[in-house]
């Protein structure tokens, strides 16, 4: 297997606070092309039928994923507020897995 590893990670923001969560992804990639430090990274968002927003996310290591979780995490405690949770009582549904060679 590789070291290069993707993570997935789905939002579902509340009815009528859409466009101040795409403001939050906004800053969320300011914050991620600020911390890229010259490495390979991969970041896209999506928006699928069920109104929620998926990042796709591809990393050269596992290491380099791990670096970036406190900033994420502080992230996402910015924009609870305009998140519903999900049926775990989760604000995401996430995985993440290496690519296979």
């Amino acid at each position: 297997m590789s070291e290069e590893i993707w993570t997935i990670i789905k939002y579902k923001p509340k009815e009528g606070c859409e466009d101040k969560f795409v403001e939050g992804l906004k800053r969320l990639e300011q914050i991620i092309e600020k911390s890229k430090a010259g490495q390979e990274f991969q970041n896209k968002f999506i928006k699928i039928d069920s109104g929620e927003y998926v990042q796709i996310v591809g990393l050269p290591n596992l290491e380099s994923l791990l670096d970036g979780q406190i900033e994420g995490l502080d992230w996402l405690d910015s924009v609870d507020h305009l998140l519903d949770y999900y049926e775990d009582d989760s604000r995401t549904e996430a995985f993440s897995g290496f690519v296979i060679d």
